[in-house]
């Protein structure tokens, strides 16, 4: 209960008002906000301790397997430099797509590093042109893969606040997977822009590439995730997890939508700069 007295003066006399009010709801709603946020507390320093436990995890595995790996390649390449020309075509293939797999196994231990990381960066927050950064991804696919003729039609004047370089990431998976997957479009055509949705500006790559199923356009975003048919086109299927990570670490969200045959588009959306 809580007690409540005043005094007053009234016509040369003093009166004393006393109240009684029952606040044993708000007592325990006052408890039950403080057991809550204790807990959330425990859980927030629990699942800290989860993640460095599981990044040494990753780490002290990386570690292992790389050994057994570096003594494979070693091995492969001594015994492609002594008995390469003792070994006829079919030989020489093994040895070779073992060497090559070595490589592969490596490639996929520091992605899996890389995508674990993620998990305790902080984005800087800087105003960056996010136009150039396409431009410069662009720049550098097509000097990898001189001979393709790609359109690349990228919007000027785009500019957000953000991590510069988990930004470049973002683009690098986006512009890359479309890249990839208009491999076998005579005339590939990747945009890079900005579009209205509700009002809001929603950053955006679109491609005229192979596409997928509607109903696959959330399961790309999971680690690992490979769609029925993009097994001919290299990947871990990390790229867009790692994608989704960093857009919600700035605060933003990412989906995607398409057609088989009719290319896909990524949505994302960011801090705009003022």
């Amino acid at each position: 209960m809580e007690f409540i007295s005043s005094m007053y003066a009234i016509n040369g006399s003093k009166l004393i008002q006393c109240n009684l009010r029952d606040i044993t709801a708000e007592k325990r709603a006052q408890e039950e906000i403080t057991r809550l946020k204790s807990d959330m507390a425990a859980r927030a320093a629990e699942l800290e301790s989860v993640n460095r436990d599981l990044e040494a995890f990753n780490h002290a595995v990386a570690h292992d397997l790389r050994k057994p790996l570096t003594a494979v390649n070693g091995y492969c390449q001594v015994l492609q430099e002594m008995c390469g020309d003792r070994l006829d075509e079919k030989c020489s293939r093994y040895l070779q797509e073992a060497y090559q797999g070595t490589w592969r196994m490596n490639l996929l231990i520091d992605t899996l590093l890389k995508f674990s990381s993620l998990t305790r960066i902080k984005p800087r927050r800087v105003t960056l042109p996010l136009d150039e950064l396409a431009r410069e991804v662009a720049a550098e696919l097509q000097f990898a893969e001189p001979e393709r003729a790609v359109e690349f039609r990228i919007a000027e004047g785009v500019t957000v606040e953000g991590d510069p370089v988990l930004l470049r990431v973002v683009l690098e998976n986006l512009l890359g997977n479309a890249w990839k997957y208009t491999a076998k479009q005579q005339a590939a055509v990747i945009e890079f822009g900005v579009t209205q949705i509700d009002g809001k500006p929603v950053f955006m790559v679109r491609d005229n590439g192979v596409g997928f199923q509607r109903a696959d356009a959330k399961k790309i975003f999971i680690a690992f995730q490979r769609l029925p048919g993009s097994e001919e086109f290299q990947g871990f299927g990390v790229g867009l997890a790692t994608v989704e990570r960093i857009i919600r670490g700035h605060g933003g969200k990412v989906w995607a939508e398409g057609e088989p045959g009719q290319g896909a588009s990524f949505y994302f959306t960011l801090p705009v700069a003022s």
